[in-house]
């Protein structure tokens, strides 16, 4: 399933006060998978994205670039892990592609499930699709070629996660398909905002032709400030793009990621999303990145209304009024309170403007800039706490089945069915 961004996170942000544009980050050339790579630093921060290029499988692997300070860069663990990490990887063979390719547009034909968004499955972020398990011919051919071990297996090593602690949480064909009069009547998509995934690990296979559709590609926020040459992999602003049709693109369903916009043609793709049993992941660590999203939420709702009240509320300098629904309940000022206290007028009354450094306050809070960094600075430090080390995994449990046993109507009153108390009588 598809989960809301729960937009941005905040970690150490007293480092980023005032916050400056993030810098545009150099994209260091495609390189040999064996060979070293270094980082260079910018404002404190490891500043380059490194893709590697293996010329003899042609895989690539793009590594998220660091946003935690140098100081911080080991405190919530190794830099880069492997989440840290996107790869780009030929996948099906020309018959699996062309195949599948062909029995995705007879299904989706058949059943008009390329003509409307889905909201049943993906509730907040609708997508144009259909479940996998609704085409038997697609299932059964994709079983027939292993699909589930090869692909399970291709995410084991990239992520150091064992085969056996995969399981699909979703598996599904979309369509992107360009915007235009053809599409009229129709509910079909081009593009998928930012969000992340229900699932620790994703996958993307491209089905199309790339002569049939121009644009599309996975955009990746945290590669939004990578500038590359025209001949790599990775484009402005931060989309990857796979070179041919059965391509995969391994990555994890964290990272903030969505649909680039496909501006010619239709795009087909075969999406999964992949759980990982918890053993594999740090407890707490979700958890604790989710409410620093949240907050950054808040943060971001607050600025938007912020924002309308200055419009609607403007005063001479364009400052907007403070004006607190509350303000009924708060001590008043008075003569009296002043002479007995001495102090001077210090209460927000009905009309009271924001105090220049309050507002101040509250632009270095809400920039977008700013709330977009500690977003990044959030999700970097989850990308290295998640996934536990193989050392420190407890050993799989393995859940037992109960017995099934042969019961006659009078001995059945009662019996517990799962959690829920049955009776005879309801049988």
């Amino acid at each position: 399933m598809l989960v809301e961004p729960s937009a941005l996170g905040w970690v150490g942000a007293r480092h980023f006060s005032p916050s400056p544009p993030l810098p545009i980050r150099p994209c260091r050339k495609p390189q040999a998978l064996s060979a070293a790579t270094t980082s260079t630093s910018h404002h404190d921060v490891q500043s380059s994205a490194i893709i590697d290029h293996d010329g003899d499988t042609q895989r690539h692997i793009v590594t998220i670039p660091s946003f935690l300070p140098l100081e911080e860069d080991d405190c919530s663990g190794s830099y880069p892990s492997p989440l840290h990490k996107i790869h780009v990887l030929p996948f099906l063979t020309e018959e699996e592609t062309s195949t599948l390719h062909g029995l995705a547009r007879k299904h989706a034909t058949e059943t008009k499930s390329w003509e409307q968004q889905d909201a049943s499955r993906h509730v907040s972020y609708q997508t144009v699709d259909f479940a996998v398990e609704a085409s038997v011919e697609i299932s059964q051919y994709l079983g027939g070629r292993r699909f589930e071990d090869r692909i399970f297996g291709a995410l084991s090593d990239a992520y150091t996660v064992d085969a056996e602690d995969m399981s699909f949480l979703d598996l599904f064909i979309a369509s992107y398909e360009a915007s235009g009069n053809e599409n009229v009547g129709k509910d079909t998509m081009d593009s998928l905002a930012f969000h992340r995934d229900g699932s620790l690990l994703s996958f993307t296979i491209l089905l199309s032709p790339t002569d049939e559709f121009e644009g599309g590609g996975t955009i990746f926020d945290a590669l939004g400030d990578i500038d590359c040459d025209g001949d790599s992999i990775l484009l402005p602003p931060g989309v990857i793009q796979p070179p041919g049709a059965g391509y995969a693109t391994l990555h994890s369903g964290k990272l903030l990621h969505g649909g680039h916009v496909v501006t010619e043609g239709q795009r087909i793709v075969l999406v999964g999303f992949v759980d990982v049993h918890e053993r594999n992941a740090k407890p707490g660590a979700l958890g604790a990145a989710t409410k620093e999203w949240g907050r950054n939420d808040v943060r971001s709702f607050w600025n938007r209304r912020r924002l309308d009240l200055r419009e609607r509320q403007k005063i001479g300098d364009g400052q907007p009024l403070w004006k607190p629904k509350n303000w009924r309940y708060l001590p008043k000022d008075t003569e009296e309170r002043r002479v007995a206290s001495g102090e001077g007028q210090s209460y927000f009354g009905r009309n009271s403007a924001v105090p220049a450094s309050v507002l101040e306050n509250f632009e270095a809070r809400a920039s977008p800039e700013r709330i977009r960094r500690r977003r990044l600075m959030t999700e970097d430090a989850l990308l290295r706490e998640l996934l536990l080390p193989r050392n420190e995994r407890q050993e799989k449990v393995e859940e037992e089945e109960g017995e099934w046993m042969e019961v006659d109507l009078d001995s059945f009153d009662g019996l517990s069915l799962g959690w829920e108390e049955v009776d005879a009588g309801d049988v």
